[in-house]
């Protein structure tokens, strides 16, 4: 019966266009590490026959290293979650504060009260966090971390402007979203612009399995957070204890991915955002940010009102169109399957004649299947 479900699931995906902005296609080969005899072993020299499966891990952070210039590299993390909780775990001790995005402005909606930290919400304007007043209300309240990150990401983060508050603790940066457009050299360097640490999940824009990676160039921040991502006998286990290696070498391959065609990925999908987006806003369909050619990332808002966007997205399901119910649209996975400006402009008279009340279904399939099956 599950067998049964998971084809129907994988037949059903295929037969649509995917523009959720949490979501990509992971490429064939990484498939085929998570399937494989990895899934049920460890990476430790603690078990016998763990040789290949300990370098695994070992070449994996160092073409972390090499994807994103970082000195120091943990690809342990199951989950961005999992990342999140070491950075607040390591860094801040309970009743501390920590300064963030408000999950009300896009931010991630971690549950700050249930470990005992004091939640500080920096301000928010235009899916942006205004610099110069978050800097004083970090001085202000003196948080032992800042985290800059949020699902709603369409333009950077200002790091720059933030490294310069006296009071900010760790900065963080949380690049879930924006991970793969870092990996290619796009949309922002946080760790160069003054993080010190980056953090993010490796399955949105980074088109690999759903896991964590944190990366920083300071020695003392590494080590630190080591002992909540590393098996650790003397001090006993912190967050990870076996870090599904199966996982790890799926994700050495989408890195070995990037190193090849990053570059043009990530340019491809900044420009197909705004493709898409102009597009959109030429059929009616109101997008955000015109002014500022809509969009700096992978994601496109939609200028709806809550229940509209879920109805939107419902409609849209209904002609296998796949987005989600908060008015966001990401273009990582149409591109990372090879899609260009031309189909941009396409999928954008698809949804404008779903949006009108037309059914798209056939043409929605043909479009789809054309690329998938070109993808295998």
């Amino acid at each position: 019966m599950i067998s049964e479900l998971v084809s129907r699931h994988e037949e059903y995906r295929i037969s649509g266009i995917n523009l959720v902005v949490s979501e990509n296609k992971v490429i064939p080969s990484a498939l085929r590490a998570l399937s494989s005899d990895l899934a049920g072993r460890y990476a430790d020299r603690w078990y016998g026959g763990s040789r290949f499966a300990v370098q695994i891990l070992e070449e994996v952070e160092n073409l972390a290293k090499k994807v994103f210039g970082a000195r120091y590299a943990f690809v342990t993390p199951l989950s961005g979650n999992i990342c999140d909780l070491a950075v607040i775990l390591s860094f801040t001790s309970p009743y501390e504060k920590i300064a963030a995005v408000p999950k009300e402005e896009g931010g991630y909606p971690l549950g700050y009260k249930k470990f005992d930290r004091e939640f500080i919400p920096l301000p928010v304007k235009n899916a942006e966090v205004i610099a110069d007043e978050a800097k004083n209300i970090i001085n202000r309240e003196e948080p032992k971390v800042t985290m800059l990150g949020s699902s709603v990401i369409p333009f950077p983060h200002p790091v720059n402007e933030l490294k310069d508050a006296k009071r900010y603790g760790t900065l963080v940066y949380d690049a879930s979203h924006v991970l793969g457009l870092i990996a290619g050299g796009e949309f922002q360097d946080p760790l160069g612009e003054g993080a010190d640490i980056m953090i993010g999940s490796t399955h949105k824009t980074f088109p690999g399995p759903q896991g964590g990676i944190v990366l920083t160039d300071s020695e003392e921040k590494a080590e630190t957070i080591e002992k909540m991502l590393k098996f650790d006998f003397e001090e006993g286990i912190g967050l990870i204890d076996n870090p599904h290696v199966h996982r790890i070498a799926a994700i050495g391959i989408v890195l070995e991915e990037m190193l090849s065609r990053g570059k043009e990925y990530a340019r491809q999908v900044i420009r197909n955002a705004r493709e898409l987006a102009s597009s959109l806003n030429e059929h009616g369909i109101p997008v955000k940010f015109p002014d500022r050619r809509f969009t700096s990332s992978h994601q496109i808002l939609l200028d709806f009102e809550q229940e509209d966007a879920i109805k939107f997205c419902r409609m849209l399901e209904e002609q296998n169109i796949f987005v989600d119910i908060s008015g966001r649209i990401g273009v990582a996975e149409v591109t990372h399957i090879g899609m260009k400006e031309q189909e941009m402009r396409d999928i954008a008279g698809l949804i404008a004649d779903a949006y009108h009340g037309k059914d798209i279904r056939e043409r929605v399939k043909k479009m789809a299947e054309e690329f998938y099956d070109a993808w295998k």
